[in-house]
């Protein structure tokens, strides 16, 4: 058995499939029967007990009251802080839960894009005919930033939750004159919803480039990114940053803004690869991730954590709709993370020096 520290942290991705009051409409739409409504509440519990995590992000939270009502569940009652809200009008957000005393700083919700990361008037150096301008403003699902911290003698940890457009088309407003939405309609709504994903995944990233340049603050992404870690937007938000391979390798010794995969650092350990969070039309995709930056990386110069396990549960996702929708499944996978506090020494002797403790020889 793996040894256990105080510090040691665990962090988990959950989207909750729309979690919201009995009674009340998801998308404009019947929502939540009270019978349904208990049967989610009793599979969110079951879960969230399993996992044991000190740190979880949810998406697709439509009511802060319910969430209230899940943590205020027996297997869960009395062990987390949450923070959470419900817009007016009512509307999808993220969330997040953290052990009782982990919270620091006022949690801030970031809706607008960067000024630095509108994508407006760019023209192509070759061709000054051709421009792209793209006129987002907010984020479709705003970002959740939040510091935590485990315990003394270790640092602060920031924490974003985040929920990007997903590949479903987009609702656009219909104008017969325009020729694609008159003949590509399905195709035009796609494209927009993979732009908008696109473009808020690079904010998202000028946001952390900002939040990690030039300092060594522990940061965690969470968050549905609603692509696979290989794709163009997820790639674009973690930096892509060098893994280590073989033991003389400088790869990932340090990285000023890039963000680890625990996908990625799973597949390190393992020769098998099973990571689906997301089923749709029988195809099996990675649309939930937890990153992190080089202060979780093992062979990172300022490592303070050392990556021990992710485990995802997605044993769910082979029942049907209607099963899920009864047993209060739901539609994704989650993954939870686990590392140790295994700080380089020079880190740890600053580390302790920083929270007035003894050095341990």
């Amino acid at each position: 058995m793996a040894r256990s520290n105080k510090r040691d942290i665990s962090i988990a991705c959950f989207n909750l499939l729309n979690l919201g009051l009995p009674g009340l409409p998801i998308y404009g739409k019947d929502g939540w029967t009270e019978l349904e409504y208990a049967a989610k509440l009793a599979f969110c519990e079951s879960r969230l007990a399993e996992i044991d995590a000190d740190i979880i992000g949810f998406q697709e939270c439509w009511d802060a009251e319910a969430l209230a009502e899940l943590f205020d569940r027996p297997a869960l009652k009395d062990r987390y802080d949450l923070v959470a809200r419900t817009l007016s009008p009512r509307g999808i957000q993220v969330a997040l839960a953290a052990r009782k005393g982990m919270l620091r700083e006022e949690p801030r919700w970031i809706e607008e894009l960067p000024e630095n990361a509108r994508f407006t008037d760019l023209r192509e150096a070759r061709d000054a005919e051709e421009s792209v301008t793209v006129t987002i403003r907010k984020f479709s699902r705003p970002l959740l930033r939040v510091v935590v911290n485990k315990a003394a003698g270790s640092p602060n940890i920031v924490v974003y939750v985040a929920h990007l457009k997903s590949k479903g088309p987009t609702t656009l407003r219909y104008d017969r004159d325009n020729p694609v939405l008159r003949d590509n309609s399905f195709i035009a709504r796609s494209v927009v919803s993979h732009v908008r994903r696109m473009v808020e995944a690079g904010a998202f990233r000028a946001i952390l480039d900002d939040e990690l340049s030039g300092n060594d603050r522990p940061l965690v992404v969470i968050g549905d990114l609603n692509d696979s870690s290989i794709s163009v937007s997820t790639e674009l938000l973690s930096g892509n940053p060098g893994y280590r391979f073989f033991a003389k390798s400088t790869a990932g010794s340090k990285s000023d803004t890039g963000l680890y995969s625990v996908e990625k650092l799973q597949q390190l350990r393992s020769f098998r690869h099973v990571y689906y969070t997301h089923i749709f039309k029988n195809q099996m995709e990675s649309l939930d991730h937890i990153m992190v930056s080089d202060s979780f990386y093992d062979h990172s110069s300022i490592r303070k954590w050392s990556f021990r396990e992710m485990n995802i549960l997605n044993d769910h996702l082979t029942s049907t709709e209607a099963e899920r929708r009864r047993l209060g499944q739901n539609d994704h996978g989650i993954v939870a993370a686990r590392f140790d506090w295994n700080p380089m020494v020079e880190e740890a002797e600053k580390i302790l020096e920083e929270a007035g403790s003894p050095a341990v020889s």
